[in-house]
């Protein structure tokens, strides 16, 4: 990022280094530069404050020429330039070679620095980050956020605008030293470009309050940062929207000069600002049948390409709240079969306590039958059961539930494996009922996706049914600090459900998974339908704010908007990002997302 404009000659060079002192043979250089105020090297602090080892893509240098000794005399105006020698601030009087000086501007304007060798005119100018309340915005120490609320028009580029998001670029300096646009690119964490505003048309507006006497002010209009062409496309924002990167950066080029600002979060928030958080979230895609086809495509390898533009569409959304979840290219995902029927669940749904009676298995072809007492609850039901199946050379892992709303007690499943990880198959002798118990009964879980998912209701939604829980036992990884996100073929049962999520509780086993649909996967261009469920998750709220609440269409939590515009449910709002935070933040009593911290960006 050196830039030098530079007035030397030959004979100046020799009469200078011969120790000619007169002002007037002193060589001239004119330099341009910009008032260094971003962070190059990540390290948290601007790199016009550092003092040593200050990154160099926007230091300026003199042209080639005779590696001369110098000594630095003056800066006019005083601390208006830094005068560097291999990266460290130097004061006056300082020696050295010159091809070791750096100059790093730290206000704009025009000013002058004399060396014994030569005289620098250091033209400089200062790009400065605005909100739309008109506060600055450090390039340091703030980011750049993603877009949180829908297209809208401006009347003025300096209007005040309840935009938490949107960022106004200012350029400062002497009037002929000020470009009439600037270009804006935008790249990942690892250079790669991502987005460019080509020509951002820089318009006359007031300096802010502060600004020395004699300087001009342009800026641009608020620049949206946003995740997606339909964001970026719409005709009220479609000049002043760039494609933004969670963890990247956007490089504002005013001529030969740039500063750079980091993308993140929201940058005010009741936790302060949040920059980036990373989670896990693990896909698995279901095949309708063992050995069948998967069930968002016939052949694996297009479901496993589904099931990755899933988590790029959630990744998308959730930059919104400085949230990631990997590499869409690199993450990892399963193409499994159904589960056979290894689940056995007592008291099936209600719960009630024992009354009496027999329970009988058939486990592959072994007969497994106990007496059941009166009085039992379906917990102390189960571990008579597991020890009974034990006894056999089985493994038999109690999972339990929550109580479902007109139940007496929460239902307990039974897992059952031939050794250390091969299912059982479970079935009843003779075909009858597994408990003759009439208030006891016991389930097995058979889950057959060619005739949909049975889902859940209202009053058991925090259990889900016997086919919900056979499935996603089979899948889960039983780490209650990553979320896991199942595509199957259809839900059963009518009613348009196209996904569910098991938000974590102290008594359920089903905690952090979601489920969705193909046809969920179709809507998701509209409803963004797998982004929607991770929601529930991630702010540990079963209901929507439209539940009991105004409609607002545009929020990605809204229950029932389907828009596939910038208009449709692709919002999160502070709040939302806030409640994030405290339920699945670093701080949460179960983390499902960290903390990413940010590497250097190189311009």
């Amino acid at each position: 990022m050196d830039r030098v404009t530079p007035f030397v000659t030959a004979a100046a060079i020799l009469v200078a280094t011969a120790g000619v002192a007169a002002k007037s043979s002193t060589p001239l250089t004119v330099v341009q530069c910009v008032v260094d105020e971003d962070d190059d090297d990540g390290d948290g602090t601007a790199d016009g404050k550092q003092l040593r080892d200050v990154p160099s893509p926007d230091l300026a240098r003199f042209p080639a020429g005779p590696d001369a000794q110098f000594r630095l005399l003056r800066v006019t105006p005083p601390n208006a330039v830094r005068v560097l020698v291999d990266g460290t601030p130097v004061a006056i009087g300082a020696t050295g070679s010159l091809g070791q000086v750096r100059l790093q501007a730290l206000a704009p304007g025009r000013h002058v620095v004399d060396l014994s060798v030569l005289r620098a005119e250091v033209r400089a100018v200062q790009i400065v980050a605005i909100d739309g309340a008109g506060r600055r915005v450090d390039m340091a120490t703030s980011q750049a956020s993603f877009q949180r609320t829908p297209p809208d028009r401006l009347d003025s580029v300096a209007q005040r605008t309840d935009d938490p998001d949107a960022l106004r670029y200012m350029v400062v300096g002497s009037e002929p030293d000020l470009p009439d646009h600037v270009r804006i690119e935008s790249r990942t964490e690892d250079g790669k470009l991502v987005d460019e505003l080509r020509r951002a048309k820089l318009v006359d507006v007031a300096c802010p309050s502060g600004t020395a006497s004699g300087l001009k002010c342009r800026s641009t209009w608020p620049i949206r940062v946003v995740g997606d062409v339909i964001d970026q496309g719409h005709p009220l924002v479609v000049d002043r929207s760039v494609r933004g990167a969670l963890g990247g950066g956007l490089t504002i080029h005013a001529g030969s000069v740039a500063q750079q600002i980091r993308v993140g979060g929201p940058r005010r928030t009741k936790h302060g600002p949040m920059r980036r958080f990373r989670g896990e979230l693990r896909l698995t895609v279901v095949r309708t049948w063992p050995g069948g086809d998967a069930s968002l495509e016939s052949r694996d390898a297009a479901a496993v390409a589904k099931a990755r533009e899933q988590l790029e569409g959630t990744n998308t959304l959730w930059q919104q709240c400085g949230v990631g979840f990997g590499d869409t290219d690199k993450a990892n995902v399963r193409v499994v079969d159904p589960p056979p029927p290894y689940l056995v669940a007592v008291g099936c749904d209600l719960g009630l306590p024992s009354s009496g009676g027999r329970i009988s298995l058939t486990i592959d072809d072994k007969d497994v039958s106990i007496e059941i007492p009166a009085g039992l609850t379906p917990a102390q039901a189960s571990r008579r059961l597991a020890r009974a199946l034990e006894e056999h050379d089985l493994r038999v892992v109690r999972s339990s539930n929550s109580r479902i709303g007109p139940g007496t007690y929460p239902v307990v499943d039974l897992l059952v494996y031939r050794g250390k990880d091969r299912p059982a198959q479970l079935s009843v002798p003779g075909g009858g009922p597994a408990s003759t118990d009439p208030t006891l009964p016991v389930c097995i879980g058979r889950v057959d996706l060619a005739q949909g998912l049975r889902h859940f209701l209202d009053v058991d939604s925090m259990a889900g049914t016997v086919h919900e829980r056979t499935l996603l036992k089979w899948v889960d990884d039983r780490d209650p600090s990553t979320v896991d996100a199942v595509f199957i073929p259809a839900f059963g049962g009518g009613g348009g459900r196209i996904g569910e999520s098991f938000i974590g509780t102290d008594r359920s086993s089903l905690r952090n998974l979601v489920l969705v649909d193909r046809a969920g996967v179709a809507a998701s261009i509209a409803s963004h339908t797998l982004a929607h469920e991770v929601g529930h998750v991630l702010l540990d709220v079963p209901g929507h704010p439209d539940d009991y609440g105004v409609d607002e269409p545009t929020l990605l939590m809204d229950s029932d908007a389907a828009n596939a515009s910038a208009f449709g449910p692709r919002r999160l709002t502070v709040e939302e990002c806030e409640r994030m935070w405290r339920q699945s933040g670093p701080n949460a009593p179960v983390e499902l997302l960290h903390a990413w911290p940010l590497r250097p960006l190189s311009k």
